[in-house]
């Protein structure tokens, strides 16, 4: 009986420390910014994207995960305005993987690729990369092949 007992009341607690999904917090009067847990839901004409990440005070923020046809298809790590992104392919295999950067003024959101992208084939082999900066191609590399 006892026993029985301890699992209700653990359930319980374990049900009521659940965290709510796609909340928002006021920061000023008339305005309203996600925040916390979130999962957002894109149609296509292929089926549906499912983004799953969290929102601090509406800024996206820590890892986002979006998955096509329950398979993942980008993940995305976003620190401040630094945000590193992986694609891979429906076989889990990656697709490509670089940086993008985010500058924000007064007047508009900038975001850009950054750095080095790298390409990889359907086995997940390096095919190239492509530098960037501040958003513009800046050079397209090979990768070398083993001789």
């Amino acid at each position: 009986m006892k026993k029985i007992f301890i699992a209700v009341v653990l359930s319980l607690f374990t049900l009521s420390c659940q965290t709510k999904m796609n909340q928002y917090i006021k920061v000023s009067k008339n305005v309203q910014k996600r925040h916390g847990k979130w999962k957002e839901e894109y149609p296509t004409n292929d089926g549906t994207l499912v983004a799953v990440g969290k929102y601090k005070k509406g800024e996206k923020v820590g890892v986002w995960k979006t998955y096509f046809d329950d398979k993942l298809y980008q993940k995305e790590s976003i620190r401040k305005d630094i945000t590193k992104i992986k694609r891979y392919l429906p076989t889990g295999t990656i697709m490509e993987k670089g940086q993008t950067k985010l500058e924000i003024s007064q007047h508009e959101r900038h975001w850009f690729y950054s750095g080095d992208w790298k390409y990889y084939d359907n086995k997940g082999n390096l095919l190239y990369t492509k530098k960037y900066y501040e958003g513009s191609k800046t050079d397209s590399i090979p990768a070398r092949k083993k001789q």
